[in-house]
This record gives C-alpha cells, structure tokens and sequence, in this order.
C-alpha cells in the first residue's frame, strides 16, 4: 500500500492540474506545490465534506501522477490519514471494533476500504477544486478563495470548541 504509482485521471487530473499550477506569475504562486500535496490533503476534506468522487476518463489533459518514491517516503502520514478515515467512518463501518480491526489489525487488506480512501481523495480534490479555483482567473480571486475557505473551515470545524472542551479532554486523558 501506497508503494506504487497513483495516478489522477479525466477530470481530476485536470482538477490537480490546476491546483498545483502557478496562479500568479509575479510571486510564482500555487495553492498546492505538488500533486502529493494535493493527495494527502483531499482524502481529509474529502471525509470532512462528506464527499466522495468517481473516478472517470473525461478530461482533455494528460493524466497526473505521483511517483512511487514520492509515496513510499510520505506512507506513514499516508497510512494515519487512511487509519483516521477507517476509525471516524461510521457509514462505511458501524461497528466500532471492526474499524479499528480494518484500521489496525487488517490494515489495508480489505478491497472496500481501499476504495472508500480513492473515493474521499476524488471528493476532496472536488471540494478543493470548487473552494479554490472553480473559475478564477487573477491572482487576487485566487487569494479572496483561500481566505473564504479557511474561515468557511473554521466555522464549520473549530468555531464549537473552546479551549475549555480542549482542558477538559487532556484532563480526562491523565485520569
């Protein structure tokens, strides 16, 4: 797992094309530097949007890829946002004890977990798509799009926890 080539095809490719390009040519800008970025973010805003994507062959660009060394230097991060994805995935697993069964003990080796991992990267990569170039086209857009985008996160994600709720679980993680 996460040992060989992945590659994005139709138009997710095209989608990681345009968020790994430069959007603005003055400071050499992109919102992603590299397509590994791009796969390790989108399984995580995938699963937090509730999005999953297909994958298709409709696109007019070349397919993107990432190279197997890429992935085999970064499978640890890849591997923990896989486990979290299994863990926290109540629809795909109801029961707690056999998530963590998949995520921990039987990691990787169930065919419907690995598709639910593609289908959540696919999804994210839409939902990054959408949030941060879906039609932009001068640098200033490309920036007022970030911006509604972490603080679109920050109230849907952040704005419920306190630093209260925070004290309160390390407290409760010490007893």
């Amino acid at each position: 797992m996460f040992d060989k080539q992945y590659r994005f095809t139709g138009s997710h490719a095209e989608k990681v094309s345009a968020l790994t390009s430069i959007f603005d040519e003055v400071a050499k800008a992109k919102i992603f530097e590299r397509n590994l970025d791009v796969y390790m973010n989108a399984p995580l805003i995938g699963f937090l949007f509730k999005r999953k994507g297909t994958k298709n062959s409709d696109g007019a660009i070349a397919d993107q890829n990432i190279f197997p060394e890429q992935l085999i230097n970064n499978s640890e991060q890849l591997k923990y946002i896989f486990r979290l994805i299994l863990i926290l995935d109540t629809q795909h697993e109801p029961d707690e004890e056999a998530r963590l069964d998949k995520a921990f003990r039987r990691f990787g080796a169930d065919e419907a977990d690995l598709q639910l991992f593609d289908s959540y990267v696919l999804g994210g990569i839409d939902v990054l798509y959408e949030k941060l170039v879906g039609g932009s086209t001068d640098p200033a857009e490309y920036i007022n799009r970030m911006y509604d985008f972490v603080e679109e996160f920050n109230e849907r994600f952040n704005e419920g926890i306190t630093s209260k709720d925070i004290l309160d679980l390390c407290r409760a993680n010490t007893e």
